[in-house]
């Protein structure tokens, strides 16, 4: 592999590093802290630091697929003078071809909050707070889910992980999550859909989220169901929005055209109480009566964890298949959804963050739960102090 400095004059930048001098820094943006930390052991070197740590995300119509990524900021330690700021170099390793890209100092990132003085001087601030305290007492402190912990401290390698380094520890659990992640069983989703929760969860709004996923990206022919099972279920923002995006509002199931991969029917169902239990019963027999395989149960992420188990309860009860995680952005980490992700057999359908119709809207569930389950801070203290990157 190799990169190539953006100048008039093309020099390509071979494996032996030899254009990798003392005193430049780099900016990487990677899909996780992980491949980060791969990158820049392969290709800065051993002495390289990271100075900062951020989340950033895609900009218009690329937010309804892509996944927030980090923004890292690394230096190779000058040994003449530390304190010369030099030029920075851009480097996306989610592209096929990597290029250093020198960044002047007017367009240097802005001073986020991980940005601290723990951060800038690595041996400051950050080791002392390590030193005070082993790495899953920084992970408590910070808010990290205790259920998931103890799910952690059961994992064959804990009696190694328990004695890493704050980045080693991060790393570690990353790698754990994921391949727990992918050994879930995926169930497959059907050409009709139905949409379930509780009132309140957001689900109107996330299916308006994936009509405009199928319209703008997929190039399909929705078709929209309203179901009122004896519950009101008003259709007047939700008839409007189909009107814009040229979608069909039906309110009878004997009119419903038939449905394929490439025209799917969505079934909206009214919010189902989480104490009335024939609610959801009722909604099981019209499921079960119009043959709707896939029921994706919606949770607003940003809910009590007891409340999203008693609802992930009343779903297992009606058939439910599939999840799909709501106001996920309002959490400030999404450790307390890992066990009802990995202890329930539904299936993460997809990732939902703030209220626009047309806002963020992700399949790529496992990037989000990663990219938000250490908060900011923790990726910037664990980085700043990992000597041997």
């Amino acid at each position: 592999m190799k990169w190539q400095l953006p100048h008039d004059n093309m020099e390509t930048l071979t494996d032996n590093k030899q254009d990798i001098k003392a005193g430049k820094r780099f900016r990487l943006t990677v899909k996780s802290a992980e491949e980060a930390v791969r990158v820049i052991r392969e290709k800065l070197g051993d002495n390289a630091r990271v100075l900062s740590v951020r989340q950033v995300g895609g900009e218009g119509l690329k937010k309804f697929i892509s996944s927030p990524k980090l923004e890292v900021i690394a230096e190779i330690p000058s040994e003449v003078d530390e304190s010369v700021t030099e030029e920075e170099t851009e480097i996306n390793d989610s592209q096929p071809t990597k290029e250093f890209k020198p960044v002047t100092s007017e367009s240097k990132p802005e001073n986020h909050s991980v940005q601290s003085n723990s951060i800038s001087s690595p041996t400051e601030g950050a080791d002392a707070i390590i030193s005070e305290s082993d790495s899953f007492s920084i992970l408590t402190k910070a808010g990290f889910d205790s259920q998931l912990l103890g799910d952690i401290k059961t994992w064959s390698n804990w009696t190694q992980i328990k004695d890493l380094s704050l980045a080693d520890t991060l790393k570690e659990i990353t790698v754990g999550l994921s391949d727990r992640f992918r050994s879930l069983n995926i169930s497959p989703v059907d050409d009709r859909i139905a949409l379930l929760g509780a009132p309140g969860v957001g689900k109107t709004t996330t299916l308006c989220k994936f009509l405009a996923h199928d319209v703008f990206m997929n190039a399909k022919t929705p078709n929209v169901l309203k179901i009122e099972n004896g519950v009101p279920n008003p259709d007047d923002a939700l008839k409007i929005f189909c009107e814009v995006v040229g979608v069909t509002l039906y309110r009878e199931s004997n009119k419903i055209p038939d449905s394929s991969g490439g025209s799917p029917l969505y079934l909206d169902f009214p919010g189902l109480s989480l104490g009335q239990s024939d609610e959801w019963l009722k909604a099981k027999d019209t499921l079960d009566d119009l043959e709707i395989k896939t029921r994706v149960l919606v949770l607003n992420s940003a809910y009590d964890k007891q409340v999203l188990k008693r609802t992930i309860a009343l779903g297992n009860n009606i058939g439910a298949t599939h999840l799909a995680f709501s106001h996920f952005d309002e959490l400030t980490n999404s450790t307390k959804l890992w066990p009802l992700l990995l202890r329930n057999n539904l299936s993460p359908l997809c990732i939902c963050n703030g209220q626009n119709v047309t806002g963020d809207f992700s399949t790529n569930v496992l990037n989000q739960f990663i990219a938000r389950t250490f908060p900011e801070e923790l990726y910037a203290r664990g980085f700043s102090t990992y000597r041997n990157i």
